[in-house]
């Protein structure tokens, strides 16, 4: 059985330890003490009067000293009364916020919710957009963002390290949900004095004797796939000079003239110095964004920011 607030309150000091004490000891402490009488603290609590004594005086022995002076009309409290009354009301105080906030935390109009998010995909549209939003719509809650991988945020929501994330290309888990927000094409980066960067049209065959800074496939197994599918398709495997799991340290890379690099189309909006982004007319490779989390994650911040969420979709 959990500890009463008085039992909680009593542990500071180790000859309390063994106090017992109700929570309605105290209430009817603190109407005898306004009231400074016995007969009228009876009528207010509505028990009977020698009910009430009985209370007091179990409750005086159990400290250990007196609360009351008893006078011949009335009573009034000792020394060590009014410490005691100080601390009753702010029990009652602080028990009054536990209840309120827990109200309010499980209505979800506080809390604290942790959301992971891919860097390039915040730059702009829905998940910037949402997460002004849920900012908006609901202060009081304190909303925790971190920067990572896809890969990295699949394993955080699966070990409840984060409530959700903006992943791209979600695999299948019967055990996380993905809400699909957007498509986002890929690009190919070159220095800005590549021959290629001219070119009005290029397709996958104007690429077979480049060399390329590749993405790894464990940052993102489909997308590494779906591009070596589309290169297979052309009919010849890239030459992959180097393989990395950022697209800022790829997009460097391109920028120094070691190699080309496909990377997410949203790199459009914070473009390097010194690097050209064109499309290649026949990669039909994309990257699908969805905002994931557990399928048993009932916690109501995180179902506000799912109807968040859906109405940005909704927008698009």
């Amino acid at each position: 059985m959990n500890p009463n607030p008085i039992q909680l309150f009593c542990r500071s000091n180790r000859n309390l330890l063994s106090i017992r004490m109700e929570p309605r000891q105290l209430q009817y402490f603190r109407v005898i003490a306004e009231e400074e009488h016995f007969g009228r603290a009876s009528s207010r609590l509505q028990i009977a009067q020698p009910a009430l004594s009985r209370q007091m005086k179990l409750l005086e022995d159990e400290i250990g000293v007196a609360l009351f002076e008893r006078l011949p009309r009335g009573i009034r409290l000792t020394t060590a009364g009014r410490v005691f009354l100080d601390h009753c009301r702010e029990i009652s105080s602080s028990m009054t916020r536990a209840v309120t906030a827990t109200r309010a935390t499980a209505l979800g109009s506080i809390g604290i919710l942790k959301v992971g998010f891919i860097e390039v995909a915040a730059w702009q549209g829905i998940v910037p957009d949402s997460i002004r939003r849920f900012r908006d719509r609901f202060p009081a809650i304190e909303l925790s963002l971190s920067a990572m991988s896809s890969a990295r945020q699949l394993q955080s929501v699966q070990d409840g390290k984060i409530d959700a994330g903006f992943v791209y290309n979600a695999h299948a888990d019967r055990d996380l949900v993905a809400l699909p927000l957007a498509r986002h094409s890929v690009l190919l980066a070159l220095p800005a004095g590549h021959p290629l960067a001219e070119q009005p049209d290029i397709s996958l065959a104007d690429l077979r004797d480049e060399g390329f800074i590749g993405f790894r496939r464990q940052a993102s197994t489909r997308y590494f796939d779906d591009l070596a599918q589309a290169f297979a398709k052309a009919g010849f495997e890239p030459h992959i000079l180097q393989e990395l799991d950022s697209e800022p340290d790829m997009l460097a890379l391109v920028n120094a003239g070691a190699g080309l690099a496909f990377v997410n189309a949203c790199q459009q909006w914070r473009p390097p110095p010194g690097i050209s982004f064109r499309q290649v007319h026949d990669l039909a490779v994309d990257l699908e964004l969805s905002l994931v989390h557990r399928a048993n994650n009932g916690a109501p911040a995180l179902r506000h920011l799912v109807l968040i969420v859906q109405e940005e979709i909704g927008k698009t």
